[in-house]
């Protein structure tokens, strides 16, 4: 294979490019049979400031978690050498040796090789999962333990074994059966909706029916599993957080949430699937064309922090009292917000859909006792060292 990269690495051929060039054909080891389970896959540098507390916190809902991490300016090679003997069974470690550059269209795999951009960073611990179901883990997130664990149930549950289903979820597979034998749309709806009052005891407008809002985020994900088999991704969504006069505040201006647009997922993937960039934001993407179902608010997220963006907003809420905030105080927020492009619009909708669903039950994760044990030191962290954040790339 013909190679060309006019970095200093590659000049003075201080690794092998082979060794970590993600090619087409290295993607087929997706459409092998995988064992039940969920692979995390964590890239790291650079972050010694939650990179314990995101471990932690997710570890438990993982059976595996393949870590490729870059060369860092502060301890988290030390951090991630501790973790794998902390969790030997479970934690995959691969150091990437090729430093990571920002994209340019004029230089990308010209100047460059491919082995310096985000997108082949990420495919080369991509390719190397071996379970069925894929979770790309942040290390600027703190997971809602409980919550991960109660998907990871859903998941892995035996949908074959009908006492493990709620009578409810196979009563409306069978009316949803039933329905589309009915060819008008008006008669249909209706049809459903008088047995969904009959089920549920709830009451829905047959022209606006849409079944997500039958079921809690574990009877969905168990309904999709049934329904669709694997054709299906479960959409994550995570709080953003600032710090204010050394205090950690809910983010309240316009990227109130972080996730929740189908950059944070749990899925099955195979061969079709893989990391590119994207021109338009210069950062790695992947594209999964299965349907997309919302599950909720799963982390706290530092990245806001790392990037030292500063409140705009002058309603304040520290983060240990978001579960005393009801949804309605807070929603006029993403309301108010002017939005210029369609982009735009389409994200804000989905913040309203994921706040309106989910944030009044979601909220109940964030208490005294998860922010003493997954926050309080990533915020000592931040203090201190927030003046020596470096301009980051991912």
């Amino acid at each position: 294979m013909s190679y060309h990269c006019e970095c200093e690495q590659c000049k003075n051929k201080e690794f092998n490019p082979e060794d970590y060039i993600i090619k087409e054909e290295d993607f087929k080891i997706l459409d092998e049979e995988r064992p039940l389970g969920i692979s995390g896959h964590l890239r790291v540098k650079d972050e010694a400031m939650s990179l314990a507390e995101c471990i932690d916190s997710c570890i438990n809902a993982l059976d595996e978690l393949i870590i490729t991490y870059n060369k860092s300016t502060d301890n988290t090679e030390e951090i991630l050498k501790e973790y794998k003997k902390k969790y030997p069974d479970k934690i995959r470690l691969y150091y990437y040796e090729p430093n990571i550059i920002k994209y340019n269209k004029d230089e990308y795999n010209t100047k460059y090789s491919k082995i310096h951009y985000l997108d082949n960073y990420y495919n080369f611990g991509y390719v190397k999962i071996k379970y069925r179901y894929y979770m790309k883990i942040d290390a600027d997130q703190v997971y809602f333990t409980k919550k991960l664990l109660d998907i990871r149930e859903a998941l892995l549950i035996d949908i074959n074994d009908k006492r493990n289903i709620d009578t409810k979820i196979l009563s409306f597979i069978k009316i949803d059966k039933i329905a589309w034998y009915i060819p008008i749309k008006k008669l249909r709806n209706t049809f459903r909706s008088y047995f969904i009052k009959k089920i549920f005891n709830k009451d829905i407008i047959p022209e606006m029916f849409a079944y997500e809002y039958l079921f809690s985020f574990k009877e969905l994900i168990i309904y999709n599993r049934i329904r669709r088999i694997n054709d299906f991704t479960l959409v994550l969504g995570g709080l953003n957080t600032i710090i204010n006069n050394n205090a950690l505040l809910l983010y309240t201006d316009d990227f109130i949430f972080n996730g929740c647009v189908g950059d944070h997922n749990i899925w099955k993937p195979d061969s079709k699937y893989n990391y590119v960039m994207d021109t338009s934001t210069n950062v790695e993407v992947i594209n999964i064309m299965k349907l997309p179902i919302d599950i909720g608010f799963c982390w706290i997220h530092f990245g806001f922090i790392k990037r030292k963006i500063d409140p705009m907003s002058n309603l304040h809420i520290d983060i240990v009292e978001v579960k005393d905030i009801c949804w309605q105080d807070i929603k006029h927020i993403i309301e108010s917000i002017h939005v210029d492009t369609h982009e735009q619009k389409l994200s804000n909708n989905v913040y309203l859909r994921f706040g309106d669903k989910y944030f009044d039950i979601d909220k109940k994760y964030v208490t005294k006792e998860f922010y003493d044990r997954y926050l309080k030191k990533p915020l000592e962290y931040a203090i201190k060292n927030q003046d020596n954040f470096i301009k980051r790339l991912w």
